[in-house]
């Protein structure tokens, strides 16, 4: 009897190995999806032509930046807005 029960946990475990990755192939290709929406694909126009107002639309309440996100093109327009002034200034 015991043998049978360690063949129905094996099974289940097997069972859940395969859906566990199967959930994780899942999120990885929504995650991908996620980064082409409209929203996001005019967001990133936006950064690159006014990044103020850029900005502003990846820290909105409606944003589906993750925290990450947010931070890492915070990092990147104060970069690029650096740049831009002293390629102004000092050239």
């Amino acid at each position: 009897m015991s043998s049978k029960i360690s063949k129905k946990k094996k099974s289940l475990s097997e069972q859940n190995k395969k859906l566990k990755e199967e959930l994780q192939a899942m999120q990885q290709q929504r995650n991908v999806m996620e980064a082409f929406t409209k929203w996001r694909m005019i967001t990133y126009a936006w950064i690159i032509f006014l990044p103020p107002y850029g900005l502003y639309r990846i820290w909105s309440e409606e944003s589906t930046f993750v925290r990450s996100e947010k931070v890492m093109w915070t990092f990147m327009i104060i970069v690029y807005v650096l740049q831009f002034f002293r390629l102004i200034l000092f050239s």
